[in-house]
């Protein structure tokens, strides 16, 4: 990897190394400018860094400062003695790309200038958690990666504990979009103003990255697709779960998410239904992938289908709804170990139909009344409002402030009229309905006003 050319005074070998807490060997005071990963063909030991300096080709070993490899090697310290460049030491424990980065961000700590080309070469080849440790380094600005769930990716520096989800500026920071969420810089405004273009490079390497880890996920996610579709429709074996991680024992959960509706029967609206369910499923996607547990994800329809080992069902199906557009809404199983997924996909459906729109709805948490109605078709359902609520939407407002209530007084001031507006129009209702102090009447009521809450969604 290249790091950064500086301006007037170098870092030397010797004062790099000591400065990292490195055993140097071979003390050298040529300059430090680059960084490659492998020491070729000089020497093939696993874990070699060669330090180079600018003069000459890369590959011309003149042109070297020094190595630091993982353990001592008489060859190349008799090297180096002969050719005047440094050796040292670091921790065989550590890992090479741990000391690449720790070497980055110091060189980039210590120079007193940054020359841009070098840093965007150092850019390119980092990830992310070094990446930000370098453009805070850099530009003085703190700096963290959210995903689109409110989870921290990667910080750097000193960053509040609460971050904005969506590209935009404010008093302070700036949001940049960078894949999978944003890339959120914080500092006065002057520096955000002068950092503005490295922040957007930052920002477009970290999208190109999260776009290449999609398209990677989404190769692994069609064989699980494939056999999740299967299980649904009780084409495939359960044991065939084992080849994804879902080990005998496993507890697992099946979730079914729905995108906000597209009004629409024209060929448009059928095209942004399309859309809407590749975005789910992207999120979809991306959140399971960073909970690191074995998954298996499948579009149904303008739904997405998603299993996953679990651990806390509540909280990880409630994440997994803040990841997708806003408006979506999630129904979920009960938990399940071995088999049964098209017990589960039953349940998650029954769950998502009396989800509202930015709800995650377990069917262990369905009410019993909801349980029994979204048995029923939903033509079912609208025969039973017709039969046991023939009143206007207005009318049906008041019912529902007046059974919430049970009090003329607190009704009619919810309401904003009279009491004796309200005495009226109940009597009027009643007289459709039945007397409203009767358990058979309310229980009719309850039933078509729950199934018509269920209908409108």
């Amino acid at each position: 990897m290249a790091a950064g050319v500086f301006g007037e005074t170098p870092l030397g070998f010797t004062a790099l190394c000591r400065d990292l807490g490195l055993k140097v060997l071979v003390p050298s005071e040529r300059p430090v400018l680059y960084l490659l990963p492998e020491a070729r063909p000089l020497l093939s030991q696993e874990g070699a860094l060669l330090l180079f300096r600018p003069e000459g080709g890369l590959f011309r070993h003149r042109s070297a400062s020094g190595f630091l490899l993982p353990g001592p090697d008489p060859e190349v310290e008799a090297f180096c003695r002969r050719e005047g460049m440094g050796l040292a030491l670091y921790p065989p424990w550590l890992r090479k790309e741990e000391v690449e980065s720790a070497l980055a961000s110091r060189l980039f700590a210590l120079g007193p200038g940054l020359a841009l080309a070098g840093l965007l070469d150092l850019l390119l080849k980092l990830p992310p958690r070094p990446l930000l440790e370098v453009l805070h380094q850099a530009t003085g600005l703190a700096l963290a990666q959210v995903a689109s769930w409110g989870e921290v990716l990667a910080f750097a520096g000193p960053v509040p504990p609460q971050h904005p989800k969506e590209p935009g500026d404010g008093r302070g920071y700036l949001a940049l979009e960078a894949g999978e969420g944003v890339l959120v810089a914080y500092g006065e405004e002057g520096l955000l103003r002068r950092a503005f273009g490295l922040l957007q490079v930052a920002s477009h390497l970290l999208r190109l990255r999260a776009l290449e880890r999609g398209l990677e996920r989404m190769q692994e996610e069609s064989l699980g697709g494939a056999l999740l579709e299967g299980l649904i429709l009780g084409e495939a074996e359960p044991e065939r779960l084992f080849a994804f991680g879902f080990t005998e024992g496993v507890e697992w959960v099946l979730a079914l998410v729905e995108p906000p509706a597209v009004p629409g029967r024209h060929r448009l609206a059928e095209e942004k239904r399309r859309e809407a369910t590749l975005e789910l499923r992207r999120r979809a996607g991306a959140y399971l992938d960073r909970l690191g547990v074995p998954y298996l994800l499948t579009a149904r329809g303008n739904r997405v289908a998603a299993m996953w080992q679990v651990h806390n069902p509540r909280r990880e199906a409630e994440a997994l709804l803040e990841a997708l557009p806003p408006g979506s809404r999630l129904g979920y199983s009960a938990v399940h170990a071995g088999g049964g997924v098209q017990e589960a996909y039953r349940e998650a459906l029954i769950a998502l139909k009396a989800a509202r729109p930015g709800e995650a709805l377990s069917f262990t948490g369905l009410d019993p009344v909801a349980f029994v109605l979204l048995q029923q078709s939903p033509e079912d359902l609208k025969a039973l409002v017709e039969r046991y609520l023939p009143l206007p939407p207005k009318w049906v407002k008041t019912l529902e402030a007046y059974l919430q209530t049970r009090t003329l007084e607190e009704a009619a001031s919810r309401l904003n009229v009279h009491p004796n507006t309200l005495r009226y129009r109940l009597k009027r209702m009643e007289a459709l309905l039945g007397p409203l102090s009767q358990p058979e009447t309310l229980a009719r009521v309850h039933l078509a006003l729950r199934a018509r809450e269920l209908l409108l969604g």
